[in-house]
């Protein structure tokens, strides 16, 4: 490895970063600062200011709706104010006040405290408690009153938001005033703060796919006054925790549906009274579609009777523009197979939480995918729009504390794009925090899909991102949270995946609430489950469950290398690209093979036999996937021009991990040298070089050098068949999409064994992460190598999660140390190092 030139990086980076974090304090004119206001008549409140020029007045600190766990009896504590208050020191205020609670007999202790963490930030944290009663149910809202009238209000997707909840894929809110200052507020982690953003479950057993829950947790977490409201000079931005809408009780309307319906596809089409008829013909799609009589910011329920013989598919689609765009979230959707019977009908009833949407229109589809001859009959077709009962969720149990904590920050306002930077750096300051841009607007992503399993269920629990919501991954929650030194969000998690432990011992790939799940299967997730455990012993000390560690270390052995000949064989790709079911078990995959031996001393680190020879004959095999003619790794044997940057994962685990190499210098820069970088831009740091570089892409010996997978050339079977074929997946996902995580720990691996590019190719990662599409400042699930637009990007790529996981990279890097995470525990690593 190149030592100097690893140091010259490094030094250079850190200068980078240190600007950054003196920069951060001293680019704006504000001085935040805050004031206790009232008297012991009123009641204390805390004023927010920004020098003399009052920002935040506050009525009260928050309201407290309180019930009993059968719902019977109830109380509302509005408007709370402190009997007290005291100031620890110049950045900190504290109000508190004892308070009896008649309905209950019960005593209620509350204390509010303020404290400036920057000139342009401040927390907010309120703490309950009461000695009393064994449970007791409550909602939360918090109201933040702007001292003069706003110029607008703004949310993390809207540069203009009207007004109403906002359900949007990261929870922050604001507002600008007349002095062109934007003020915003932001809420800590779900599993902390207790709430979820889930709005649906899966629809198992009905086909697949997702439909919204009767019982809603938490639909207005955010909210700003509605423009009614603010017609009125009513003025507010609020946070709203413990408030579940339920769907079952309250009241409902019927909507008015129009008379006609559009054909879409082959079929013929009949309407007597409440009955429909659709004859498909073979077509992608044949049934009936309408604009549907559907606001924004309202609850729906779709219901109707069906029979035929073919399965249903419904769809909404958001109409932009006279144009259909993609397929709402929030709710239904992904009903392509919903299963019917051809001579009994069954019920289909489904919830939409339609969040705000502009002045965009609705498209319904009713029919089939199933691309054959069927008859499909409706009846009793009905929307109804609900205004549903509110009911409290949030638990205070007996002698035990809880907290809300928020967070308020004032900058000058620039434009949105910086808005929605500002909402994911502050939220990680605020938290204590340290790192460049990118990493604290990461780690704010990370806690925002963060929350609890369910009403009933406080653990925590971690979603890709709000296209695969309500799901929490193995995979992507291991990347997420072993990226933090959190040790409640480590053995929470963890401890969850030891739970779907199957009998042979294998761990399962999903978890998904208020249903059920299956799967598990030979793919990395158990290995990485060991090396969550060995992680978690040598960060906090923990004694790990020997049973269900043994049973994981046996399936390992017995399942991915039976014979004991250090060959990996799998039915599945041990990485993120896995999208192949092999039958049988294969060994042609170099990612597999770096995995099992990055495995087997996992395994012996845990305090389990294992030969040294047995490991590095697994080593070994690990590098015979280099070809010394073609200069890279063979991602699949069977198709030796297919280069992935997923086959040095195992090399760099074994950078993380073990700080030692299993690759040669030449074997990794000869790879990474291989791999193209596409999507050059002038505005990046390194210009002369592309920003983004494809995950999985043919290497060929005609210009450019390489190639999208095609129909007569692609490893992934009967899905690239289907998806890779006719060139318009080109660059997007698997056929050549720049995935970060992936990629930026690729480069981390080159750096480390000397390679010149890594520096500037991790700058320029970084800046297209936050750059390359001006509208989209936050991580992606990958970023397209081949587009003309980016009105081509997918939405559903928005906000992913795991790329919070190079801040593991970077520690490999030497550019973070691990006391930069406000939850490192510097006692657990010294005593690890002693060791």
């Amino acid at each position: 490895m190149n030592h100097k030139l690893l140091f010259r990086f490094q030094l250079s980076f850190m200068l980078t970063l240190l600007i950054c974090y003196t920069g951060t304090l001293t680019v704006y004119g504000q001085k935040l600062r805050i004031k206790a206001l009232g008297d012991t008549v009123k009641g204390f409140k805390v004023g927010l200011y920004d020098g003399d020029r009052q920002l935040l007045a506050n009525e009260a600190e928050f309201s407290l709706l309180m019930a009993n766990t059968d719902l019977s009896e109830q109380t509302l504590m509005a408007g709370w104010t402190g009997k007290h208050w005291t100031a620890g020191n110049d950045s900190t205020i504290t109000l508190s006040r004892e308070s009896y609670i008649p309905e209950f007999d019960l005593n209620l202790s509350v204390q509010v405290t303020y404290k400036v963490i920057s000139d342009h930030l401040i927390k907010k944290t309120i703490r309950l408690y009461q000695p009393g009663m064994p449970q007791l149910y409550y909602t939360l809202k918090e109201r933040f009153v702007p001292a003069e009238k706003p110029t607008k209000y703004v949310s993390f997707e809207h540069d203009n938001f009207p007004g109403g909840f906002a359900h949007e894929m990261f929870p922050s809110i604001g507002y600008v005033n007349e002095n062109h200052t934007v003020v915003g507020i932001l809420t800590d982690a779900g599993y902390k703060n207790q709430y979820t953003r889930t709005t649906r479950r899966r629809f198992n057993g009905r086909g697949g796919g997702f439909v919204g829950m009767r019982k809603l947790p938490d639909p207005e977490l955010m909210a700003v006054a509605t423009a009614d409201e603010q017609s009125r000079g009513i003025d507010f931005l609020q946070m709203t925790f413990g408030e579940m809408y339920n769907l079952d009780a309250g009241k409902e309307s019927a909507v008015k549906l129009p008379d006609t319906w559009e054909k879409e596809g082959e079929l013929a089409f009949k309407k007597t009274g409440s009955l429909i008829t659709m004859d498909c013909k073979p077509s992608p799609r044949s049934g009936i579609t309408m604009i549907a009589p559907l606001k924004g910011q309202q609850i729906y329920t779709i219901s109707f009777l069906c029979k035929g013989t073919a399965p249903l598919a419904l769809k909404l689609f958001r109409i932009k523009h006279g144009k259909k765009t993609e397929e709402l979230e929030n709710g239904l959707k992904y009903i392509d197979n919903f299963q019917v019977k051809e001579k009994e009908w069954t019920l289909f009833k489904g919830s939409i939480m339609l969040p705000y949407i502009q002045k965009d229109s609705v498209s319904l589809f009713i029919g089939t995918q199933a691309n054959k001859t069927c008859q499909l009959q409706l009846k009793d077709l009905q929307i109804v729009k609900h205004e549903p009962a509110a009911e409290p969720y949030n638990i205070l149990v007996m002698g035990e504390a809880v907290e809300k904590t928020s967070y308020i920050f004032a900058e000058p306002w620039k434009d949105h794009h910086e808005f929605m930077i500002s909402s994911q750096t502050r939220l990680s300051e605020g938290m204590g925090f340290r790192g460049s841009q990118l990493e604290k607007m990461l780690y704010g992503n990370l806690n925002m899909l963060t929350w609890i399993n369910g009403v009933n269920d406080f653990k925590p629990f971690n979603v890709p991102n709000m296209n695969y919501s309500p799901d929490m991954y193995n995979r992507d929650s291991f990347f997420a949270a072993v990226a933090t030194y959190n040790k409640e969000l480590n053995l929470g998690i963890w401890k969850q995946w030891a739970n779907t432990q199957t009998p042979k011992g294998g761990i399962g790939t999903i978890i998904t609430p208020y249903m059920g799940s299956v799967e598990a299967k030979d793919n990395e997730a158990t290995i990485e489950w060991l090396i969550w455990a060995m992680l978690n012993k040598r960060r906090f000390n923990v004694v790990l469950p020997e049973e269900k560690i043994k049973k994981a270390v046996d399936y390992v052995r017995n399942e991915f290398d039976a014979g004991k000949d250090g060959i990996c064989r799998s039915h599945f790709s041990m990485s993120q690209v896995d999208i192949v079911d092999y039958q049988p078990k294969t060994d042609r995959l170099a990612v597999n093979q770096g995995m099992l031996a990055i495995a087997l001393r996992t395994i012996k680190e845990l305090g389990y036999p294992v030969e040294e020879a047995y490991i590095q004959k697994a080593e070994a095999e690990y590098r015979k996937f280099y070809d010394p003619k073609r200069k890279h790794l063979l991602f699949d044997r069977d198709f030796p021009d297919i280069i992935s940057l997923t086959d040095l994962e195992p090399e760099f685990y074994s950078l993380w991990l073990f700080n030692r190499p299993l690759l040669t210098d030449e074997m990794v820069t000869s790879h990474l040298e291989q791999i193209p970088v596409l999507n050059k831009n002038a505005g990046a740091p390194h210009p002369e070089y592309g920003t983004t570089a494809p995950i999985c892409v043919r290497l060929m010996k005609t210009e450019p050098g390489y190639a999208y997978l095609s129909a007569d050339y692609q490893p992934f079977a009967a899905f690239g068949a289907a998806n890779y074929a006719d060139g318009k997946s080109d660059g997007f996902y698997y056929n050549g999409g720049s995935w970060l995580r992936a990629e930026y720990c690729a480069y981390v691996t080159g750096l480390k064994h000397g390679w010149k590019k890594a520096s500037k190719l991790m700058e320029n990662r970084v800046w297209a992460e936050i750059n390359l599409h001006p509208d989209w400042p936050f991580s992606k699930e990958f970023i397209p190598t081949k587009w003309t637009t980016t009105d081509s990007w997918w939405p559903s790529t928005k906000g992913l999660c795991w790329n919070v996981f190079i801040l593991m990279a970077n520690e490999v890097a030497g550019l973070r140390t691990p006391d930069m995470d406000p939850d490192f525990n510097e006692l657990n690593f010294y005593q690890k190092l002693t060791k």
